[in-house]
């Protein structure tokens, strides 16, 4: 079944309603929360995350230029690790091959996953032989679906173990006919899931998605 991972803002006018957002979308099962490194400190936003979720995966972005050092950064993943019980994985942006070598070696060693946002079929297929997953191979489903064999050789001839995971990133869809199609064309192409943005109608679509009636007008909030 293809997962769910949803894109949250990184600033907000309210903490009460963007921690309640964040609940609700935990509670009607969505895989992963996301973060951008624009905006608020992410870390200190992931951790209030964790407080008030159980489930979804929190993916705390690390970039590559003017990041943390090793030290820093291992003592951040500890703690958000600590408080999520677990349940955090790093998103590593603005990357080349050294950076992905380095910050993969790094998770290795504190029991973390690596997901790689890349550019190009190369920057893919670089990441695909060192982190656990990559996302934005995703201009199309089919564009996702011709790239998924040479990111799955480059990882066999690497020797790696454990699936590959392969994130598109796409829009919101203006209906649930529309968000039903959206879902079975990336499953199709082989997606592992998609990350969509923070969606007042999001919720509606996690929790109706299979009902015809339109209840749009549903606040995440009010989850």
């Amino acid at each position: 079944m293809l997962k769910i991972g949803v894109r949250l803002p990184a600033r907000f006018d309210d903490s009460g309603e963007y921690l309640a957002d964040a609940r609700a979308m935990d509670s009607a099962g969505v895989d992963s929360l996301w973060l951008d490194d624009q905006g608020y400190d992410p870390w200190l936003l992931l951790a209030s995350v964790a407080a008030v979720t159980g489930r979804a995966r929190l993916i705390a972005p690390v970039g590559a230029a003017g990041g943390p050092d090793a030290a820093t950064l291992a003592n951040r993943v500890a703690t958000l690790a600590g408080l999520s019980h677990g349940r955090c994985v790093l998103s590593l942006t603005g990357a080349g091959a050294d950076s992905v070598a380095s910050l993969t070696a790094l998770a290795r060693s504190l029991d973390q996953r690596v997901i790689v946002e890349v550019e190009g079929g190369r920057h893919a297929q670089a990441a695909a032989r060192l982190a656990d997953g990559v996302v934005g191979v995703d201009d199309s489903c089919e564009a996702l679906k011709a790239s998924l064999p040479p990111l799955l050789r480059a990882r066999d001839e690497a020797k790696c173990t454990g699936p590959l995971e392969v994130w598109a990133r796409v829009k919101m869809p203006p209906d649930r006919e529309q968000w039903r199609q959206m879902l079975r064309d990336w499953e199709d192409a082989g997606a592992t899931g998609i990350v969509v943005p923070h969606d007042p109608r999001l919720l509606d679509q996690l929790r109706n998605g299979d009902e015809d009636d339109d209840r749009s007008d549903l606040q995440l909030a009010q989850g």
